[in-house]
């Protein structure tokens, strides 16, 4: 008799496990205020795999939503406009992020 998928949940959890590493940002254009900026995000999981898609997002309170929704802690974020606030490029580390967050981020 086949179960149904419905009732397996031990395997769709295994589908929706998350995947840590690190999210990288780079504030497009150089010099640029970096309130204003434009921001382009990258997810590089620990794994070594390859993701292709890269977000963008106009302004530092834009930038700040994306990171909220990505369940960067407060302090975290905090630090990461200190740091783009000096140099064009910024990377968050130890973010665990499941397949559907990957998605919904644009990630």
């Amino acid at each position: 008799m086949k179960v149904p998928v419905a009732e397996r949940p031990y395997e769709l959890g295994a589908m929706e496990s998350p995947a840590t590493g690190f999210l990288h940002i780079v504030r497009i254009g150089g010099d640029i205020d970096p309130v204003n900026a434009v921001y382009r995000i990258a997810f590089a999981p620990l794994d070594g795999s390859l993701r292709t898609r890269r977000p963008q997002r106009e302004g530092l309170d834009s930038l700040t939503d994306f990171l909220r929704q990505a369940g960067v802690p407060i302090p975290e974020i905090e630090r990461t406009w200190q740091a783009l606030a000096k140099r064009r490029v910024h990377s968050v580390p130890r973010i665990a992020l499941t397949p559907a967050q990957l998605e919904a981020l644009g990630l």
